[in-house]
């Protein structure tokens, strides 16, 4: 990489509802394709966890579930720290140059309580978005 660079975020599946951990497994979080296509998130990708149910917070890579399926899975490590029924954040980022930093929009996925894409970006920020949006 040449010149600067800023890490921003590429990607993210809001309010994700997980519905399985398996510590047995050798770690990742499993995820359906469509949700990974529709964030733009590649199977082996580095994301962060965020746990609004728990307050905790880790950095996996993604795998794909099942297509079809609603399956959100924490694996490995990751399960000592999420649990079946929590609300996670998805998040991935990328390198992005300097001189494309203003123009640079995440891909933001909004899903519901079955891991369904209810809306795509962007996001509204804090008050604003009581006011806005409901339900999410």
């Amino acid at each position: 990489m040449n010149g600067k660079y800023r890490k921003l975020l590429a990607a993210k599946i809001h309010r994700a509802t997980v519905t399985a951990a398996d510590v047995d497994y050798e770690g990742s979080v499993t995820i359906p394709p469509e949700l990974l296509d529709a964030a733009r998130i590649h199977p082996y990708e580095s994301i962060h966890v965020w746990n609004t149910t728990r307050g905790t917070r880790l950095e996996t890579y993604a795998i794909a579930g099942l297509k079809g399926s609603d399956d959100i899975c924490a694996n490995g490590a990751a399960a000592h720290l999420v649990r079946p029924g929590d609300k996670v954040i998805l998040a991935a980022y990328t390198m992005v140059p300097e001189e494309e930093v203003q123009s640079h929009r995440p891909q933001l996925i909004f899903v519901n309580e079955a891991n369904r894409v209810v809306r795509c970006g962007p996001e509204i920020p804090g008050p604003q978005r009581r006011n806005a949006t409901k339900g999410f």
